[in-house]
């Protein structure tokens, strides 16, 4: 495994597998705790809307751009982090890999999407109050962390996610995710030395150094 720093203060980790199936994830070191000042549950809101259009794709082609290269695009976000994180084979790695640092860093926050979007999370948030399991977890967790950044729930309340305005959104998105907050992660059946300058080109064409 060879692991580094690009130029940018992007880390990166890039490892050769045997297998025809790769594996990239982009992690944004954004989570639950570090919301605030914005409404508690932006960060995994932010995450729903990245999939709802960017400057060069829309919701509906995003949706369907690895399906139809047969591979799997998902995200979650977690207390501490936002992964965006794809399957595909090995010769689609190249679209997959510009596919997640396109959603980090050109999606759009249509109003119309939020709104959407919106609907989705409350529909969560009640779905979970609604599983006796889930509704303990997240409060012997909050009970655990009292006091500090991570006692906020993952999924927010319902009255901070109707507070959050796709205004909000960007500005959250244009503080944290910055080079120096990602670590971008490859899995492949390829040299690991000719893997890491893919992925220090691909850092450089996403982030020039000077802009």
């Amino acid at each position: 495994m060879i692991t580094g720093t690009s130029p940018q203060g992007l880390r990166y980790a890039v490892r050769r597998s045997g297998r025809a199936v790769a594996y990239c994830a982009l992690t944004i070191g954004a989570g639950t705790r570090d919301e605030a000042p914005f409404p508690a549950g932006i960060a995994h809101f932010v995450e729903h809307n990245l999939f709802r259009g960017t400057r060069r794709k829309s919701a509906s082609v995003i949706s369907s751009y690895l399906d139809r290269l047969g591979g799997e695009l998902n995200a979650y976000t977690t207390k501490e982090e936002i992964v965006l994180h794809a399957t595909v084979l090995k010769e689609d790695l190249p679209k997959a890999a510009r596919l997640l640092f396109e959603l980090a860093t050109e999606s759009t926050f249509p109003d119309r999407e939020i709104e959407t979007e919106r609907g989705v999370v409350l529909d969560e948030i009640i779905s979970y109050k609604d599983n006796p399991a889930e509704d303990v977890y997240d409060r012997f967790e909050s009970l655990l962390f009292e006091g500090t950044p991570l006692d906020r729930p993952i999924l927010g309340t319902q009255a901070s996610v109707k507070k959050i305005s796709a205004d909000m959104l960007r500005r959250f998105v244009a503080e944290k995710f910055i080079p120096e907050k990602m670590v971008f992660t490859v899995v492949a059946d390829i040299e690991e030395p000719k893997l890491e300058k893919r992925v220090l080109k691909l850092i450089g064409d996403v982030f020039p150094q000077g802009h």
